[in-house]
């Protein structure tokens, strides 16, 4: 068992890699040993945030034997082929949300690491499955504590004020979808469906619409908001999410657009005999009727970070909860969202093995 891990960061699309970097910083048995990212508007920050610099060739970071985990954060449809040849070079791999440009890559992910020793953990970190309330909620609720479920309701939006430069700052969101995969729906709606099969797994069918409301997607073709509903049998989940401009938000820079009171994130889990409300950016909790404070709700319960949960899975053997076939399930669950949305709501069955 080792003590550190090194990890290299692979990509930095949509400043992603930063994020991992930061993160990765954090973690006491992480060593950031090494970075590559071709595209000369994102390398310079992401060797700052590895604070050395980049590799002259993602093969270099395949060859290197320091380099025991590669974290790839490039563009979505980039990152079948990576794992591939991470899986090829012996590297386990963190694979940063979305985690791919469509179904078939998904699948390819899966199949390069079917029969392997190599581990993968699918990092959708701070909104979901690894905040610590609603992550301690994913647990309660998969170990049987709150019962029967009656309905699902989850909206997560990233707020700007009218404006702010998307283009500029994050242009790699309106690339077309054969490389991003789409538009706000693949982005931030990853985070709601991510967590709402964590839930309940393979929803029966999927309903989607979507809204081109912000000028920069309307002229890249692409949605800002989307609103999906998924037949569970007994109960609907019901999520919306996307990027919303507000009146009234005074001019914004990015420090501002990643602080989480512009994250509108709120949950509502309705049980046979217990209902649960969580705004876990603004410290809410309300379960049957009644206000928790979250340092109680989450007292003697440890929130296991994604690149932990990569480490128990190579140490231990065991299979992650956040694993490919849970991350190929929601980019399912998103291509059948498009499919019905195309088709103004169209019910969309899912295939069931």
């Amino acid at each position: 068992m080792s003590s550190t891990y090194g990890v290299a960061i692979l990509g930095n699309c949509c400043t992603h890699g930063e994020f991992v970097a930061a993160d990765l910083g954090r973690e006491p048995r992480a060593r950031l040993v090494a970075g590559w990212e071709a595209d000369p508007r994102r390398a310079p920050r992401l060797a700052a945030a590895l604070g050395r610099e980049l590799a002259a060739t993602p093969e270099a970071l395949l060859d290197d034997p320091d380099v025991a985990i590669v974290a790839i954060a490039c563009s979505p449809h980039e990152k079948a082929g990576w794992v591939e040849r991470c899986v090829a070079a012996g590297k386990h791999v963190l694979l940063n949300k979305p985690m791919a440009e469509g179904v078939a890559s998904a699948e390819r992910i899966e199949r390069a690491l079917a029969g392997t020793d190599v581990r993968l953990v699918y990092d959708i970190p701070a909104i979901g499955r690894f905040h610590p309330v609603t992550g301690r909620l994913l647990a309660d609720v998969r170990a049987g504590r709150y019962g029967r479920p009656l309905g699902h309701s989850h909206s997560f939006s990233f707020t700007f004020s009218h404006d702010f430069p998307l283009a500029e700052v994050w242009p790699e969101r309106l690339d077309p979808p054969a490389r991003s995969g789409g538009g706000e729906l693949t982005n931030l709606g990853s985070y709601a469906v991510d967590y709402m099969v964590g839930l309940g797994g393979r929803p029966r069918s999927i309903q989607a619409k979507t809204r081109r409301a912000w000028d920069a997607y309307r002229e890249a073709g692409l949605e800002s908001f989307g609103q999906v509903v998924a037949d569970y049998g007994d109960f609907f989940a019901v999520l919306a999410s996307g990027k919303q401009q507000l009146d009234g938000l005074p001019t914004m820079g990015v420090a501002e657009a990643l602080d989480p009171r512009h994250w509108h994130n709120v949950l509502t889990l309705q049980f046979e005999h217990h209902n649960v409300v969580a705004l876990p950016f603004d410290g809410v909790l309300i379960v049957n009727g009644a206000r928790v404070e979250p340092d109680a709700f989450l007292d003697g319960w440890t929130l296991t970070t994604p690149f932990a949960e990569l480490l128990r899975a190579i140490e231990t053997g065991e299979q992650p909860t956040s694993d490919a076939a849970s991350a190929r399930l929601g980019v399912e669950v998103l291509d059948a969202a498009y499919r019905s949305a195309a088709e103004g709501g169209a019910v969309v069955p899912m295939a069931h093995a």
